[in-house]
């Protein structure tokens, strides 16, 4: 590892084989440990969530930043962003006192990569924090003021939606939602708004979520069955969705899956490519995480268009996550390899071959205004 430092940020380069760059950014003076990871730059600079999350270590932090930015880079190339993969981490209790300071300083590690990363926000970080990063760096998207896209939610969650009629149509022949019985992990601000659009179409519901009186209330309002969070995956369903933190498909919890689709906005539901392989042995059609929820990424990344952000645009290309996904269930399908692989193969021919390619420079919002 090679330190540097400017102000009182120091700088830690961490070699990975395959990323272009993994950086450790500290500031003991306000209690900043990040790590920003970038994947890849072929397409376009790199751009991806701030997650604040109270990691148990930094080893942790740095494999969960580390699957996070790889899967960026596959969401922006078969989404056609014209980005590259990034994301970063924050090792912080997001309810943080002094959560500001470090907000102020990590703006500072943005900076220091000069536009290779743009960040948006993910979990623990809200609007509000992205206002705080706006006012020192102008590397941000996702900002609520006129000629920005604000609160990506709507759309992650509208995109997961498609996708789960995308699964219906391949295993049923109809993309029909009502009487079908989803379960949905998570009612963050993503999981809620997809209940929403499932309710108003017909779903049967089952919900789960870690702050159970939330979940509870949900449920009650949309006439859901709740079931504690050690049950979601177990629940008899026509599609589960996990909409809360990853790795939650792995060989413990598989075993007792009992739905016959899975598609969900959580980011890493797979914990190893592995388990891509045994849904598929299994019956269970997967829909790829970067491919059902890049609906946020998209209408983030419309605004560093030459026109402006434009929200009919970005629900125009939102949209297409349906035919998307469609192509990768056959494409899996005539390979016989699981969705997963088919997701990544077609990925990163696009990358190979600089399809998508941003050949112009970004223009961000805040340098509009």
């Amino acid at each position: 590892m090679a330190n540097s430092s400017t102000s009182s940020l120091i700088v830690t380069e961490i070699p990975v084989e395959g990323y272009a760059k993994v950086l450790r950014f500290q500031n003991p003076d306000v209690g900043l440990d990040a790590i920003i990871s970038i994947h890849d730059l072929a397409l376009g600079p790199a751009l991806g969530g701030i997650r604040i999350h109270p990691y148990a270590n930094f080893d942790a932090a740095l494999n969960d930043v580390l699957r996070l930015s790889k899967g960026m880079t596959y969401k922006s190339a078969l989404a056609e962003c014209r980005t590259g993969g990034g994301k970063s981490v924050v090792i912080a209790d997001p309810k943080s006192p002094n959560k500001a300071q470090i907000l102020e300083a990590y703006a500072e590690a943005i900076n220091y990569l000069k536009g290779d990363y743009i960040a948006a926000e993910d979990v623990g970080c809200s609007p509000k924090d992205m206002a705080v990063l706006a006012k020192f760096t102008p590397y941000v998207v996702g900002l609520e003021f006129e000629g920005s896209s604000g609160n990506p939610s709507p759309f992650t969650a509208w995109g997961t939606f498609l996708g789960i009629q995308a699964l219906l149509n391949k295993t049923y022949g109809s993309k029909e939602i009502s009487g079908r019985t989803i379960a949905v992990q998570g009612l963050g601000s993503v999981g809620a708004k997809l209940v929403e659009f499932l309710f108003w179409h017909g779903a049967k519901l089952v919900l789960s979520d870690i702050d159970e009186n939330k979940a509870k209330e949900i449920a009650a309002f949309y006439g859901a069955e709740f079931v504690p969070c050690s049950e979601i995956l177990k629940v008899p369903c026509d599609v589960l969705a996990p909409c809360a933190m990853g790795g939650i498909l792995n060989p413990e919890s598989i075993v007792d899956l009992r739905c016959r689709a899975i598609g969900g906005c959580a980011n890493n539901q797979l914990l190893k490519e592995t388990d891509g392989d045994e849904l598929r042995r299994l019956g269970i059609l997967y829909a790829p995480d970067f491919v059902i929820n890049a609906g946020g990424l998209v209408n983030v990344t419309q605004e560093l268009e030459s026109v402006g952000y434009d929200s009919n645009a970005s629900r125009t290309k939102v949209a297409k996550i349906y035919d998307q996904l469609m192509l990768i269930f056959d494409i899996a399908q005539q390979n016989n390899c699981s969705t997963n692989r088919a997701a990544i193969s077609l990925a990163e021919y696009r990358i190979k071959y600089g399809i998508g390619k941003r050949l112009e420079p970004v223009q961000f919002a805040l340098e509009k205004k």
